[in-house]
């Protein structure tokens, strides 16, 4: 009995010790807990959001971005700023295609994409709208959709920027290439599959450096619709790329895709333009994959 009565004696202070922690201490440490837990939730998808400002400039605090898509409406007139041997080109692309080019059947998607983006980490919205409306001004940042053979809005960024780091020529038959690094890039048929190509090239307003001009464009809108999937789903990777160091870099990405499966897009080769502070004219840096 006196051994009984000893040992819960001794065991009083450690029961005390128990309910203190268990009504004292134990209730903060939770709290503190589902704190840590939802800033670990939260901290990761503020930096994305700092990351995406930076990705798109500081001028798409300022203003809306527009996903600017072709209208395909006057095909003929608006292909005045080019030689005529380019509508015979899209002929040439249709039939090694398959067939299989619907003009502006795949902008919905891409569209949607683009603004699914916007919602989860942009500051502001994407605006719709075809190359034809004058909104879409010099003082927006702008996602061009489709090549200069379709979109004006493309052949504006084209005539501003240049060309230096991406040019959209013809052969002389009229097939549509991308050229990049002094490398020609077509459509393809190996092994029975057509193989599409495409950029995704960024650009800065010369005129607003606080905004960009993007493109996203294929020889045929497989390669159009993987561009912008390519975008949506590597932002990051190009971010890290070439906005290193405080410094936002102009680039081009030459894609490959086979037709009817833009999700298995990948990069052939890349091109950035660097810019130190001794040099008057922009050095090119190619990178291939």
């Amino acid at each position: 009995m006196h051994c009984r009565r000893a040992s819960s004696l001794m065991f009083k202070p450690y029961s005390a010790l128990r309910r203190f922690v268990t009504t004292a201490l134990t209730p903060p440490l939770l709290v503190l807990r589902d704190l840590a837990t939802q800033f670990a939730g939260i901290a990761p998808e503020a930096l994305d959001r700092i990351r995406f400002r930076r990705f798109w400039g500081d001028g798409g605090l300022l203003t809306d971005v527009y996903f600017v898509t072709d209208s395909y409406e006057g095909i003929t007139l608006r292909n005045r700023f080019r030689f005529q041997e380019a509508m015979s080109g899209r002929g040439v692309l249709e039939t090694l295609a398959g067939n299989t080019i619907v003009d502006g059947a795949f902008s919905p998607q891409a569209a949607a994409m683009l603004t699914a983006l916007f919602l989860r980490h942009g500051e502001n919205r994407l605006r719709v709208v075809t190359d034809a409306e004058a909104s879409a001004g010099s003082n927006a940042s702008l996602i061009c959709y489709g090549t200069s053979d379709s979109n004006c809005k493309t052949f504006d960024v084209e005539a501003r920027s240049g060309s230096s780091l991406c040019q959209f020529q013809a052969d002389a038959n009229g097939q549509r290439y991308f050229r990049l690094a002094e490398q020609s890039f077509s459509m393809e048929n190996r092994d029975g599959a057509i193989y599409d190509k495409a950029i995704v090239l960024r650009l800065t307003n010369r005129d607003e450096p606080a905004h960009c001009h993007v493109v996203c464009a294929g020889l045929s809108e497989w390669g159009s619709l993987a561009a912008v999937y390519y975008l949506t789903t590597r932002w990051k990777e190009l971010h890290k790329r070439y906005d290193a160091f405080g410094h936002r870099r102009d680039f081009c990405v030459l894609l490959e895709v086979p037709c009817g499966q833009f999700e298995n897009v990948r990069e052939v080769l890349s091109a950035a333009c660097w810019e130190p502070e001794s040099a008057h004219d922009p050095v090119l840096v190619a990178t291939y994959v």
